[in-house]
């Protein structure tokens, strides 16, 4: 491949992609002519084995809707790595972006399963809200907050179907600009706290349950991701009304570091005022089914170890109580070292607790017990 245009080829799987040489070389990826990340490659990855383990549960034409593809890096290795993919449409307002998709599709061989689309991305979406047209699984990947999408993509998402979204909003997720956050999710998070990834995940999945419970429909989170600079969940969409209860507030007390969800306000069991987070899900976000499957896909498809390492891990924490704790928080509080992972959690195991590690922070982990709980056991 010549780079006399300033395009170069890279693999990324088992998927060539032409890619602006710029994006493997430069620290922060140009947006022009197109936006590449080759460090978002784990995120690919997961979408890959999702995708696959998905698609395997049906039967016939299996469609998937990019409304924010790029050069289509994530729906081309889609189309070239999944078997069960037949038919990926890659939507973008860059016409350089699209030109390299088709480039790279043709390259694979795929071209035959990939189309190509420009237009904005909820009158992209809109086109395919009927029945017959909708896809299985449907990505939404803006630059920012992906809440302005959320109508139009689980109209667009067919029954039983995966949505997946991707928010870079981080400062607004964390508390930096909580009103912000109020307009755009519906809730506010907590600042500062060691589990503010899962808070700001739920935050999303909250404003997604509550966009999808106005036409009827019920969302049940698959899967999370937290990493580098983006938050992603995978949802399945549901044409049936959602009648349960999953929506309330996390709360995280400063003073003893209990912390939980609840449906409605609390008072800590030390007697302070915690900090509350939300309206935003209280339910479940890993589906273990969905975590095994999408593990098991991994020795199947040219993946990062670590994709099957954040599923096992996903798989494990699936039944655990919502609101992590990490090693530092631990070790601050106990005015000690912190400990290793897999002692941390032998000591709860062994004082009766429920542990396990969680897919959202290398040193984090979730347990039955409490802050004071926890302190005790390492006494």
């Amino acid at each position: 491949m010549s780079e006399n245009d300033g395009i170069t080829e890279t693999l990324e799987g088992s998927t060539r992609l032409l890619v602006p040489q710029d994006s493997l070389l430069m620290p922060a990826p140009p947006h022009d002519p197109a936006f590449y990340n080759p460090r978002a490659r784990l995120n690919r990855d997961i979408s890959v084995v999702a995708c696959a383990a998905f698609a395997r549960k049906f039967d016939g034409d299996a469609l998937v809707l990019e409304s924010h593809a790029g050069l289509g890096a994530r729906g081309i290795r889609i189309a070239n790595e999944v078997e069960q993919i037949n038919h990926v449409i890659l939507n973008d307002l860059n016409p350089g972006a699209l030109d390299l998709a088709t480039r790279s599709a043709k390259l694979n061989s795929c071209e035959d399963a990939v189309q190509t689309s420009r237009d904005e991305a909820c009158r992209f979406l809109s086109k395919h809200a009927k029945q017959g047209l909708r896809g299985l699984l449907v990505d939404v990947d803006p630059f920012g907050s992906p809440s302005k999408y959320i109508d139009c993509a689980i109209r667009a998402c067919a029954h039983g179907g995966i949505l997946s979204m991707t928010a870079t909003d981080l400062q607004v997720l964390n508390g930096v600009f909580s009103s912000a956050c109020s307009r755009r999710y519906g809730g506010v998070p907590i600042r500062r706290t060691p589990h503010s990834d899962e808070t700001a995940l739920r935050l999303i999945l909250g404003c997604m349950r509550t966009v999808a419970a106005r036409m009827d429909a019920t969302i049940a989170p698959l899967f999370c991701e937290a990493d580098m600079h983006y938050y992603r969940v995978y949802a399945t969409v549901l044409n049936k009304t959602d009648t349960a209860e999953n929506l309330g507030i996390i709360y995280h007390c400063a003073e003893c570091g209990r912390r939980g969800t609840s449906g409605s306000a609390v008072r800590c069991e030390c007697g302070a005022a915690p900090g509350i987070a939300g309206p935003l899900w209280t339910g479940r976000i890993f589906d273990p089914e969905f975590a095994e499957s999408a593990a098991s896909e991994c020795a199947s498809h040219a993946v990062s170890p670590a994709c099957a390492k954040l599923m096992r891990r996903a798989h494990a924490e699936s039944a655990m109580p919502a609101c992590y704790y990490t090693l530092d928080e631990v070790a601050s509080r106990a005015r000690a070292s912190p400990p290793r992972l897999e002692r941390m959690l032998g000591i709860l195991e062994g004082a009766g607790y429920s542990a396990s590690p969680t897919s959202l922070d290398t040193s984090g982990f979730r347990t039955s017990a409490t802050m004071p709980e926890i302190l005790a056991a390492l006494a």
